[in-house]
């Protein structure tokens, strides 16, 4: 049977979540040995390496990226949008436990789906404001605004959203027109530039222990933007974006099978309304 178009976005924005939910994993264990910028560094040049031969093949395409037009305006926006919401990420994810950092990264979808209806133009339909408002709803029963002060930090998990959703919507832009294989070079070179200069001012070498996570780091980071740009190319924005909610579940038990981190009742019960969320939106859409 042939899958929709909407339905394959669906699985392949899964196989995204599911391989960002690994690379969290990851940087939350090399947290303790390597700074937040070297691990964006680190991260995209073993992404860039992974992806040679590739980027051998496209490498007289990928340069017309880089030119001064509208097309390398777009991508070094998405660059931008990605390099903060991930430097931003990897600050919070060292210090917050991570089913509440998850939990708070997902207004990213409130930030996705109001930059898709003002600058895409996309028709947010019902069912698409509900996955959100649904979703949302989760994250405030596990934040529970006011029983306790919440950390500074949630301040950087805002910003890496707002990163993130910028990110993805210029990566739906360029999906129109530009290969999935040159939007994540472009990405990891830009990602390389920018992050050069705060590694190179606070190097630490890692020790011979970290580099398996490190490679780990720089796979699932490759296999995240390879899944999210074959997403983008088949489904809108406003209906890929929510499918985020499923890296709160993922997270917290990876957290608690390797961190020992036990989600509370409160934890749970949110993860099962976000899930209940994003389940019906798939439903509905998967159909189209």
């Amino acid at each position: 049977m042939r899958l929709s178009p909407v339905m394959q976005g669906l699985l392949w924005m899964t196989a995204s979540t599911a391989s960002f939910s690994a690379m969290i994993i990851a940087v939350r264990y090399l947290s303790d040995t390597i700074p937040p910028f070297e691990q964006v560094f680190l991260r995209s040049v073993i992404s860039l390496a992974i992806g040679l031969p590739m980027v051998l093949r496209v490498w007289r395409e990928a340069t017309h990226t880089f030119k001064p037009d509208a097309l390398g305006r777009l991508y070094a926006t998405r660059a931008l949008g990605t390099f903060i919401g991930v430097s931003a990420w990897f600050f919070a994810v060292a210090v917050l436990p991570l089913a509440e950092a998850v939990a708070l990264h997902f207004t990213l979808p409130i930030f996705g789906l109001i930059l898709s209806a003002v600058i895409l133009r996309e028709q947010i339909t019902r069912a698409r404001w509900m996955a959100v408002i649904i979703g949302f709803a989760g994250v405030l029963i596990i934040l529970r605004p006011g029983a306790e002060a919440i950390d500074i930090m949630a301040l950087v998990v805002f910003l890496s959203a707002a990163g993130y959703a910028s990110g993805d919507i210029s990566t739906k832009l360029l999906s129109k027109t530009e290969p999935a294989r040159l939007i994540v070079v472009n990405l990891n070179i830009y990602l390389i530039v920018f992050s050069a200069i705060p590694t190179a001012m606070n190097w630490r070498t890692p020790p011979a222990s970290d580099i398996p996570l490190i490679l780990v780091m720089g796979l699932t980071a490759w296999t995240a933007h390879m899944c999210l740009a074959q997403a983008m190319k088949r489904a809108d924005a406003s209906v890929i974006i929510p499918m985020e909610f499923i890296r709160l579940p993922l997270t917290a038990l990876a957290a608690y099978i390797l961190f020992s981190e036990v989600p509370g009742v409160w934890t749970i019960v949110g993860a099962a309304v976000i899930f209940a969320g994003t389940w019906q939106l798939a439903k509905r859409e998967g159909g189209h």
